[in-house]
């Protein structure tokens, strides 16, 4: 695989810089760098959203230091790396204490969540990149911690019970954990220093399948309702733990529905919408997108990839 930056006419990198100047962001490049201002810094990664996701492409957002990113994208013939320069209006030399305190501390607390929904592949991708019976990695899936925590199952019985009466039918547990998501985050955050314990405390490598995530969305679970972010989404997402890496698994709607027809066709893209905004509002520091259409080996060089990049010292 070639991982040199040589910028062709036809690179990724200048394809997706065209792509942002029909935007009309403002930005200058300096070899494999670009120059942009800190309120300009979000619509670049929409756009950079947009282009790998139909494009097929994956991609990462490492954020090294306050103001300083690396990316890399993945077309499957080759990696291309470049890298963000962010320019603030004020001194940023406080945030940039801050900054490098969080990121090895975070780095430190090795939990990865794996984001996307059913029949996107995670399972499937995960355990043909990752070894996860190995002694030093800890699995576990997100619902399955909810669903088994003490206060789930003691407001589970009453929740359905009246949402039954609502409904009037019997509730899916997915429809119950939609409409109770305040439950859920509760069970998952009382649940959360576990996993802490384990990274810190035991040096395990920690993969949770989904994640808060997605309880900030609404009607989800809801057929016959179109899928939002809660109102209060923004301040439920600062109840939720930050994570250094946070893999997000994406595939077209056609693909996903054709595994699990459980979502309809508008809810798959809302999903992929919503989980890199509200990666954009409480970023990791490290965002990894991989788009699950593309060969299984291709998704799994490039998770590896990444892993290895994660785990670096």
């Amino acid at each position: 695989m070639n991982k040199e930056n040589i910028f062709l006419d036809d690179s990724l990198f200048l394809r997706l810089t065209k792509k942002a100047e029909k935007k009309n962001l403002e930005f200058s490049l300096e070899n494999n760098t670009i120059n942009i201002k800190n309120e300009n810094l979000d619509s670049f990664f929409k756009t950079l959203f947009r282009f790998c996701s139909r494009s097929k492409f994956c991609f990462s957002i490492f954020k090294n230091e306050f103001d300083f990113f690396s990316i890399e994208i993945y077309n499957t013939k080759e990696i291309e790396s470049f890298f963000i320069k962010v320019q603030y209006s004020y001194n940023i030399s406080k945030e940039k204490i801050k900054f490098k305190k969080e990121f090895n501390k975070y780095k430190k607390r090795r939990i990865y969540p794996i984001v996307g929904p059913d029949g996107v592949g995670k399972t499937t991708l995960l355990t043909s990149a990752i070894d996860i019976k190995q002694k030093n990695i800890l699995y576990k899936r997100f619902k399955k911690i909810v669903r088994r925590s003490i206060v789930y199952n003691l407001m589970y019985p009453i929740n359905r019970f009246f949402l039954k009466r609502k409904l009037g039918k019997k509730p899916e547990k997915d429809q119950h954990d939609d409409v109770h998501y305040l439950l859920i985050l509760l069970a998952g955050i009382f649940y959360y220093p576990y996993l802490v314990f384990n990274s810190r405390f035991k040096n395990k490598i920690v993969f949770v399948d989904r994640f808060f995530n997605d309880y900030l969305l609404e009607n989800i679970s809801f057929l016959d309702k179109k899928t939002i972010l809660r109102k209060n989404w923004n301040k439920l997402l600062s109840m939720i733990p930050t994570v250094f890496w946070t893999i997000h698994l994406d595939a077209k709607p056609k693909t996903i529905l054709s595994r699990k027809d459980e979502l309809k066709k508008r809810d798959v893209k809302k999903y992929k919408k919503y989980n890199f905004k509200i990666y954009l509002a409480k970023p990791s520091f490290v965002y990894t997108y991989i788009n699950t259409d593309l060969e299984l080996d291709d998704c799994k060089l490039f998770l590896e990839h990444t892993y290895n990049k994660v785990l670096e010292k």
